[in-house]
């Protein structure tokens, strides 16, 4: 694989910064080598939840924990570009389904495999098993060394960073959530912590008796909509109305990067889901839902979501039809 001129270029004028020779023989095929072990620890941003899973999901009566220890990961800080690496724990307690184990593994490896934070990087994969698995709780803690922190700045080796992902019940043998780590959602929380004299730690304090709620209303769109094929040939008049509950830390600041930008979501929407073709509302609601999920998810944000549809009638007794699908 030929390496892209910028990239050549680019580690060129590096060479030549630090004072090195970018044609002697140990760096000539380096751009080419940078580019296939970047696109290897970035392959994370080519493959999808969905795709890992691969629907190894099982019955399962038994409610007691499961609990997969030492779960190696390599990852790259998105600040630096240099690496940092440790171990996960992964706690879940099952609600009628359990995960094949190797899709932990793959899991913690599908989004460490992309330009991270540890912070995020534990939310994700917290988010994920819950998603996947409904679990009745879930928890996940990360120790990580990092080597923007032990070869450059304040160069303290052996330290190491511990993040926390904590969902619903409270698993037995690990740590309970806090009150400060009580999130809008139920006990949901991302918390650094300090280790071996690191300064760090999560100050966001967290109120869950006040949620913000964005809602957005839409005015009648043109949807294709029906059980028949006359039906999905013209178009019927559709209200969507779209709520997001929030964390309650979004839009503290008068800023778009702190909460959901809903105009490029609805724009999103129609990009994709609202030109399709669906006999059934509800169909149609759960699909909206999903591209939802998946928006907010590509941008970092999460929220709970309830998506509401309603359609006018014809019918001579009948008004309209509304369909509501969410998280609450």
């Amino acid at each position: 694989m030929d390496e892209p001129p910028i990239v050549r270029e680019c580690l060129k004028q590096l060479f030549e910064r630090c004072g090195e020779d970018p044609q002697r023989e140990g760096l000539q095929k380096t751009p080419q080598r940078f580019l296939e072990a970047f696109e290897e620890l970035t392959q994370g941003y080519h493959q999808t939840l969905e795709e890992v899973v691969n629907g190894a999901l099982f019955e399962c009566t038994n409610d007691a924990p499961v609990v997969v220890e030492n779960i190696p990961f390599f990852s790259l800080c998105e600040h630096h570009l240099l690496p940092f690496f440790g171990h996960c724990t992964i706690a879940y307690i099952p609600n009628g389904k359990v995960l094949g184990v190797s899709k932990l593994y793959r899991i913690v490896n599908l989004f460490a495999r992309r330009l991270q934070l540890q912070e995020r990087l534990t939310q994700q994969i917290g988010e994920s098993i819950r998603e996947v698995t409904g679990a009745r709780g879930v928890f996940v803690e990360m120790n990580g060394e990092h080597l923007c922190v032990a070869m450059r700045g304040v160069q303290r080796c052996n330290s190491k960073m511990r993040t926390f992902y904590r969902f619903g019940e409270p698993i037995e043998g690990f740590p309970r959530p806090s009150p400060s780590d009580a999130s809008d959602f139920g006990c949901l929380c991302t918390k650094a912590e300090a280790v071996s004299g690191n300064v760090g730690g999560c100050n966001e304090k967290h109120d869950a008796s006040s949620p913000r709620l964005l809602t957005v209303t839409t005015k009648e769109f043109p949807l294709k909509i029906g059980c028949y094929s006359e039906e999905q040939m013209r178009t019927t008049p559709v209200t969507l109305t779209l709520e997001l509950q929030l964390p309650q830390h979004y839009g503290d600041v008068d800023d778009l990067n702190s909460t959901v930008d809903y105009d490029a979501l609805i724009t999103y929407l129609k990009e994709t889901v609202l030109q399709q073709r669906f006999q059934l509302l509800e169909y149609a609601g759960r699909e909206i839902y999903q591209a939802t999920r998946d928006f907010l998810q590509t941008r970092q944000k999460r929220a709970k979501i309830r998506v509401t549809l309603t359609k006018k009638l014809s019918h001579a007794l009948l008004q309209n039809s509304r369909f509501t699908y969410g998280d609450f």
